[in-house]
Order: C-alpha cells, then structure tokens, then sequence
C-alpha cells in the first residue's frame, strides 16, 4: 500500500436495512488500484482541534470523488464506483456561478487584508490562487460550451 483516502462507501445498514453513505479509509496499491478498505466507516478525528478540522477538511474531499459500493466478483469483494448523470450544460454553469461567487468572497475576504501589502510572498501565494479560480471558471465555461454545441448542430 502506498496511498489512502476517505471514500464515500454506499452499503446496506443491518439494523433497517436501508441504503446508507458512510466514510471509510480506502488504501491502493502504487498502480492506483484498490487493495483494501476498512469493513467500518471512520468518524473524524484529531489530538487537537486543529487536528480535529484538518481531518474534517479530509472527510470533506471524499465528496469530489465518485460514490463506491461493495460487489463481490469473481468471488473476491471489491468497491465499484456508482456511475455518475451524464454531463449537463446547466450543471457547468451553476459551477461557472459558484466560482465567480467563490472569487468574490475570496477577495473580501482575503485579497483585501493589509498583509498582502507588507508581505509580497503572501501576495504571490494569494494572485496563484485567484489565478487558479479565474482558470476553473473558464474551464467550466469551456465544458458548457463543449456540451452546448453538439446540441446546436444538431437541432
């Protein structure tokens, strides 16, 4: 095992039986391939609070990635990850709204603090960051349209 993450893992609860979303720790191999994973999901956790938000944070990532479910195959148990909606246009431009939202607090929030003034390598650090909102932003434009004009030429 050379790398783990918290997955999002879709199971069955044996008290209900209802379908659940529960985190667990997910290890692979250095080709990037699932070699294990923990039966019970983890909760979060730190030896400190800022521990404790960091490995919030880390929950929170899960998020990014497909869902997974557990299915046996050739008699060996292995996760699936849940196939995702097609793309849709309008999803690219909430994305596309969000991010310009996201520049927008990022600003007040943090572009407009005095130390950015006093400390050109904080102000580097931050100009990357907006730079890398406006490329999201742009990216996602771009996918819209990507999807948008095979439907134009259609119609």
């Amino acid at each position: 095992m050379t790398s783990w993450n918290y997955r999002i893992i879709k199971k069955t609860d044996p008290l209900n039986n209802e379908q659940v979303y529960q985190v667990h720790e997910v290890y692979y191999s250095s080709s990037g391939t699932i070699e294990c994973w923990n039966d019970n999901p983890v909760e979060p956790m730190g030896v400190n609070t800022a521990g404790l938000r960091n490995d919030i944070q880390a929950f929170l990532s899960a998020f990014r990635l497909p869902a997974m479910h557990e299915q046996t195959v050739n008699g060996h148990h292995t996760l699936i990850e849940e196939q995702l909606p097609a793309k849709r246009h309008d999803n690219y431009s909430d994305y596309q709204q969000k991010t310009e939202r996201a520049l927008g607090y990022i600003n007040q929030i943090l572009g407009n603090n005095l130390i950015l003034k006093k400390d050109p390598a904080l102000r580097l650090a931050f100009e990357k960051v907006e730079l890398a909102l406006h490329d999201l932003k742009n990216l996602a434009a771009a996918e819209q349209q990507a999807l948008i004009s095979p439907i134009k030429s259609n119609g």
